[in-house]
């Protein structure tokens, strides 16, 4: 189940609990008998592509890592940008370069990796050195080592832990494909400082699917739908070639849908069958544009059917769709009629 947009993830530090709004760039940080201390970072900078906020709780506050997406569009990677927010209300901020993926965080700061895992049938890769980096919250940075390849960290109630996988996965092929599956690990970190080389498999506790799913369960994040205070990102200065740029590459994006699939003889079919008269239209000015798609199609005997996509977060940055045309595709062929409309209705998708 998806996580409301006006929830606020819930921390709690010793008396303190703390309150993130991953939508927003806001924190309240509560102690028993006082007043709530609201703290906020709209102005961060996180690039003109819009990321999403990622949550890290930690024995010393709260991380919220903003990922950069892949724009693939020429420009120069954006740097992972990051805040931590402790339980005096104190923001925090680091930043790194975007190659780095957030593995979780524990008593000794967010931990980033430097390469993505490689691939399933590389054996030896999956057994070799990855440098992984750890940031504190006052920003100093640690490199070390690590001889597996992780899948995340955090702390439990018995210390810090890391999750790993055992070795590449074992592949299964039959007549349908080639089935990969994963034989995963779990090891006590040190609860002082970190070595310059780890070899988690020495001793380490092998996870059923079962125990995996157990801890996954227990990292499980909590969220309410209070309190009413949010703060609201800076609007950013997008030059108007970028404007430009971002509507037409998501108007690209569903082509001509009536015509969408060419086969090798040369025949053209539509997205999903029976789908005809597509229409696109670009409503309303930066940062409100919107895309709509609307069509006739089968499960709607009559009226059309929308699908609309927000161009721009209410910042101002770029929101990437892909493969929007296939995810309109998919919910196309999954969804039961609709109710019948009237000719001149339209029923959002």
């Amino acid at each position: 189940m998806s996580t409301p947009a006006s929830a606020w993830r819930v921390t709690t530090i010793g008396d303190a609990e703390i309150l993130v709004r991953p939508r927003q760039p806001t924190a309240v940080v509560r102690h028993p008998g006082q007043a709530d201390r609201v703290a906020s970072w709209a102005d961060l900078d996180i690039g003109v592509i819009s990321a999403d906020a990622i949550v890290h709780a930690a024995p010393d506050g709260v991380w919220v890592v903003y990922q950069p997406q892949d724009a693939d569009d020429g420009d120069s990677p954006a740097p992972v940008a990051a805040v931590h927010v402790g339980p005096d209300g104190a923001v925090r901020r680091i930043r790194l370069p975007s190659v780095m993926d957030s593995l979780g965080a524990t008593r000794h700061g967010l931990w980033f990796r430097t390469e993505h895992d490689p691939g399933p049938d590389d054996h030896d890769a999956w057994l070799a050195d990855t440098r992984v980096v750890v940031v504190s919250h006052d920003g100093t940075c640690i490199s070390l080592a690590v001889d597996r390849r992780i899948l995340f960290v955090h702390e439990s109630g018995s210390g810090p832990l890391l999750t790993f996988a055992r070795s590449a996965p074992d592949a299964d092929t039959d007549g349908a494909g080639t089935a990969y599956s994963y034989r995963y690990a779990t090891v006590s970190l040190p609860a002082g400082a970190l070595p310059d080389h780890l070899s988690p498999a020495t001793a380490a506790t092998d996870l059923t699917d079962e125990a995996l799913l157990d801890e996954l369960t227990g990292m499980r994040p909590r969220y309410r739908e209070e309190p009413s205070v949010g703060i609201p990102w800076e609007r950013i200065n997008l030059p108007t070639d970028r404007r430009d740029a971002a509507v037409a590459a998501l108007v690209d994006e569903f082509g001509d849908l009536a015509h969408y699939w060419r086969g090798a003889d040369g025949v053209t079919v539509p997205l999903s069958i029976g789908l005809t008269e597509p229409r696109i239209d670009v409503v309303g000015e930066w940062p409100d544009t919107r895309v709509e798609v609307t069509f006739r199609h089968p499960i709607l005997p009559s009226g059309r059917l929308r699908r609309t996509l927000r161009v721009f977060d209410e910042a101002g940055r770029i929101l990437l769709h892909p493969y929007a045309a296939i995810h309109l595709m998919e919910d196309l062929d999954t969804r039961s009629p609709l109710p019948p409309a009237g000719e001149s209705e339209v029923h959002d998708l």
